[in-house]
């Protein structure tokens, strides 16, 4: 059996994704640029840095926080491909397995007790359900870039 060296990546960015409430990549990206914004606004009024053009500094200030966010931001950009790409009952398959109490950590057997649950629901046999997770994974990887 070949080894699925992007398992633990793939299957906590869509955990992540979950926990984050499912949300669009360019809705999370105004978010964050929004709270640096703010943030800046913030630290300004604690005691200015004596900056003549605030405005701009604030826009600096917010990009960076963008770039160091990156990572995260392609993560839920792939994330969302891959859940479009699914049809409906790999998607399911997905979010009963990933999805589910997305705030915890998973704990021994979480995985295998969630694939047989999906298994009876879906209806599927549970070997095909932890097809469909690998499915997911793997155009995870491919729509995030990530060598398999």
């Amino acid at each position: 059996m070949k080894k699925d060296h992007i398992r633990d990546y793939a299957t906590e960015a869509f955990r992540y994704y979950a926990f984050m409430g499912r949300p669009h990549k360019e809705d999370l990206e105004k978010r964050y640029y929004q709270e640096a914004l703010e943030e800046y606004q913030r630290r300004q009024s604690l005691g200015g840095t004596g900056i003549s053009k605030p405005t701009e500094q604030a826009v600096m200030y917010a990009e960076g926080i963008l770039r160091q966010k990156q990572a995260e931001l392609w993560d839920i950009l792939a994330v969302e491909k891959t859940m479009a790409q699914l049809h409906a009952w790999e998607r399911q398959a997905v979010e009963m397995v990933y999805f589910d109490r997305s705030h915890k950590e998973f704990e021994k057997g979480d995985i295998s007790t969630r694939a047989q649950k999906a298994s009876i629901q879906i209806p599927v046999d549970e070997r095909t359900v932890y097809r469909y997770l690998k499915k997911a994974r793997n155009i995870f990887a491919y729509e995030r870039g990530l060598r398999k």
